[in-house]
């Protein structure tokens, strides 16, 4: 529930220094989450270390073209309907399901699930890094 709260807020947010902040924290709440349930630490570790890499890359490149600017407030109506959002799935998604904890289907659609995860988030970042290099056809940064 969380993950999905910071999913939505770094797609809201316009500022390029809170959206890596809030990469880098869905990154390491979802390898977290990837050791706990599959108890396999070197999954979560290989993808904590390629994809951090991956942002500190852009990170360096966003804080040299990044002016000083204050991060802007969020709009209390989206925050609020936002967390609503939230509350309701969580809520339908426990009383919809009755599932067992040794059931086969709860572990496989959960594997599925990761990696249909690791799948659209690769696939996004892919997205926004042929976004950013079409803008000026050339390099990010302009003198």
């Amino acid at each position: 529930m969380v993950l999905l709260l910071m999913g939505m807020m770094f797609v809201g947010s316009l500022q390029p220094m809170f959206m890596i902040m809030m990469l880098i924290m869905i990154i390491l709440l979802y390898s977290f989450l990837v050791n706990m349930f599959l108890e396999d630490y070197w999954f979560s570790y290989a993808l904590i270390m390629v994809m951090l890499s991956g942002v500190m890359v852009v990170f360096t490149y966003l804080v040299s073209l990044i002016p000083n600017e204050s991060f802007e407030s969020y709009n209390l109506l989206y925050m609020i309907s936002m967390i609503m959002l939230l509350v309701s799935s969580y809520y339908i998604y426990i009383y919809s399901y009755k599932y067992n904890l040794y059931s086969i289907n709860l572990w496989s659609s959960f594997i599925s699930m990761i990696n249909m995860s690791m799948v659209m988030i690769l696939l996004l970042v892919m997205l926004v890094v042929v976004w950013f290099s079409y803008i000026g056809y050339g390099a990010l940064r302009i003198n």
